[in-house]
């Protein structure tokens, strides 16, 4: 797939709070992660969570979701929390919160965004270990 490069005062995720350091007012920073793994666990949600950031966040899908040598099901999932919630990326350890089924879950659901944004760009779909980050150790 051909990478797309949009500089970050294009990202949809950028005023969104996605990169702040804190959640918004009134959600305590302790509580933050908790949050994110009670979001992750709420399939339906997620799911909705899921839909809205690859139709409303254009940019920052195709800047994201384009770069075949991160991690997309984990911005995906950062990604919901934050438009759902404005809880931001930073809380993203409350998915180390999450059962072994419930991850697994998670990432399916994330993997199946990840691939209906692929073929709205008639791209193939991927399984789940194509769609993970390219590390060196898997790159060479």
């Amino acid at each position: 797939m051909r990478r797309v490069y949009h500089t970050w005062d294009k990202w949809e995720c950028y005023p969104a709070g996605f990169y702040e350091n804190a959640p918004p007012n009134g959600i305590a920073p302790s509580v933050a992660p908790a949050m994110y793994r009670d979001f992750l666990r709420d399939t339906p949600r997620f799911e909705a969570a899921l839909s809205r950031v690859i139709a409303e966040w254009p940019n920052s899908c195709e800047h994201y979701l384009s770069n075949e040598n991160m991690n997309r099901i984990a911005w995906l999932g950062q990604a919901a929390m934050c438009i759902a919630t404005r809880v931001p990326a930073v809380f993203r350890g409350g998915f180390n919160l999450l059962s072994a089924s419930e991850k697994i879950a998670a990432n399916e659901a994330a993997l199946r965004a990840l691939n209906a944004w692929l073929r709205s760009r008639g791209e193939p779909e991927l399984d789940m270990d194509a769609a993970q980050s390219k590390t060196e150790m898997n790159l060479y």
